[in-house]
């Protein structure tokens, strides 16, 4: 009975860990909204092995995509498609298989967690790390995205495999497989090379290990020219690598450099553009503390990180633990280069999970050994813990890939509501109008991100509306959550949504249990907004009043 009851289990939750992440991978088609897939998919469109292979893109590396463009060509290869399209990977196509690879990697990472924490404690600590895995809303969310956060997110963890395998043997075998790891994340995204650190401190503990055998350490020449020697042979490897899987950083390096620079400024808040408005005044650590990973990981699994975090600097400096220092170091690394930036969004915290989950999944096995607590006292945490997270994932599943996309069903209401002719605003940077334009032939797109500069244009064009439609909730939270920084426009959306600028909200997106339960009651202003802006943005709709 045991047994089937454990299979029974094992069984369940892989169905879980599939079917939340593999439901409705489609979302979107035909409109496919997320920007940055948008841009990756177009980037495939361009290659034609072998005459052109320049993606042109350089916000991410080369390796995922050239891995999607290939992988397209042996379905069309298998499919036996005419030798005039074989090697034509469409728009369509180039989304799909990315967001099946971002799937694969996501189901696969509690699997990796599993033998991680078994590894670094027991089978209850890989146990508990793996559930909390399973039902990981930043996994499942990402999953299915077709970016490159999950292909990060895999490799960064199975960096810190290879570092456990490494601190237990430290041969050059396994630090030769971290230059690997190392070249494959910097070949999927430039800025993955903040981990490079880490090979710094495994050489220092490889070298320091060297020294011990030989009983003392010795400064001579001959050592040091051997660590320096190693040293380059080691980061030229990775550049290699780098140089190999994304080849244009060289052959165009022109445009690579160009990007590079365009991406670090809007990084670093030097170059203002619309879409980070929101990051304006807030404060570094505690935004993502409070906006980006109650979201990413539930309120609960938060809080017990926090406690898990504090707790395992604590054991490292009580027991001098290798294996809790450098589990720390990656999640501080990975935290703090990103934290630190002006931007926050929410895809810059998705590495960081792995190493939260392990936290605290040591925490409570640890806590657990300490305490002798009984077994069936650290069950019912977990379940407790298990039960809270799955609610919190299927929630967010049903809400954002269940459930009819919020613009399609706002277009359909609109269709049903509002003269074809009639004359509509809009913003201009936001894809959520597009699925209007099929009803209405007079929607008429404004900047509203510029309204405090181009006020008088945009008030001249709002005055003959007859709708205002805006198709996410991004420009109307910045502009009430700042009215000092944008004091005209954080006027008019006041006024907006009060019914005193010459309309009244007809139409705003419900939200349901399981959407109040995803957003904890609010979906505008929870969250960092592009939690959910990309896969369920909240629509207005407004009426000039009679």
């Amino acid at each position: 009975m045991r047994k089937l009851f454990l299979f029974l289990s094992v069984l369940i939750l892989i169905v879980c860990l599939f079917l939340l992440r593999f439901y409705n991978l489609n979302w979107g088609t035909p409109y496919y909204f997320h920007p940055d897939e948008r841009n990756i998919a177009s980037s495939i469109t361009q290659l034609q092995f072998p005459s052109q292979m320049n993606p042109h893109f350089f916000a991410y590396g080369s390796l995922p995509i050239y891995i999607v463009y290939f992988t397209g060509i042996l379905m069309h290869f298998l499919s036996r498609m005419p030798l005039q399209q074989l090697w034509q990977v469409s728009f369509s196509e180039g989304i799909i298989i990315n967001r099946f690879y971002s799937a694969i990697l996501s189901a696969f990472l509690p699997i990796l967690l599993f033998i991680i924490g078994k590894k670094m404690h027991n089978r209850q600590t890989g146990t508990i790390a793996f559930l909390l895995g399973v039902f990981s809303v930043g996994f499942i969310q990402f999953a299915h995205f077709g970016t490159f956060e999950m292909w990060s997110t895999f490799f960064f963890t199975l960096l810190f495999l290879d570092v456990l395998l490494f601190l237990k043997n430290p041969s050059y075998k396994y630090l030769f497989i971290s230059v690997f790891i190392i070249g494959v994340l910097l070949s999927i995204k430039i800025s993955n090379s903040v981990i490079i650190p880490i090979l710094i401190f495994l050489q220092i503990y490889k070298a320091k290990n060297e020294f011990r055998k030989l009983n003392k350490f010795r400064f001579q020449p001959r050592n040091i020219i051997t660590f320096l020697i190693i040293s380059l042979l080691l980061y030229a490897f990775i550049v290699i690598l780098t140089v190999i899987f994304s080849p244009y950083t060289i052959l165009d390096s022109s445009s690579f450099i160009h990007s590079i620079t365009y991406e670090s400024s809007v990084a670093m808040g030097t170059l203002p553009v619309f879409y980070t408005q929101e990051f304006i005044s807030q404060n570094d650590i505690l935004f993502q503390l409070l906006h980006v990973y109650p979201f990413l990981l539930n309120p609960f699994v938060t809080l017990l990180f926090i406690f898990s975090f504090i707790y395992c600097i604590y054991l490292v400096f009580r027991f001098k633990s290798k294996q809790i220092l450098f589990l720390l170091l990656f999640f501080i690394i990975l935290f703090v280069s990103q934290a630190i930036l002006f931007v926050k969004w929410t895809r810059y915290m998705i590495p960081t999970l792995p190493f939260i989950y392990l936290l605290i999944a040591y925490t409570l096995t640890h806590l657990q050994n300490q305490f002798k607590t009984k077994k069936f006292q650290l069950i019912i945490i977990i379940s407790t813990l298990e039960l809270i997270s799955a609610i919190f994932a299927i929630s967010y599943v049903i809400t954002a890939f269940v459930e009819t996309d919020t613009r399609e069903i706002a277009a359909i209401y609109a269709h049903n509501h509002i003269p074809k002719n009639a004359t509509i605003v809009s913003e201009i940077y936001d894809l959520g109008i597009v699925p209007f334009n099929s009803s209405f032939e007079n929607i008429k797109l404004y900047n509203f991100y510029d309204s405090d500069i181009l006020h008088s244009d945009i008030a001249k064009g709002i005055g003959n509306a007859d709708y205002i439609i805006l198709p996410s909730q991004r420009i109307i939270k910045t502009r009430l959550l700042k009215p000092k920084i944008f004091p005209i426009s954080s006027v008019f959306y006041q006024h907006l949504i009060n019914g005193e600028a010459g309309y009244k909200l007809m139409y705003i997106t419900p939200c349901d249990i399981f959407c109040r339960i995803t957003y904890l009651n609010n979906p505008i202003y929870s969250y960092e907004e592009t939690a959910s802006v990309f896969d369920r943005p909240t629509i207005f709709i407004f009426k000039k009043s009679d």
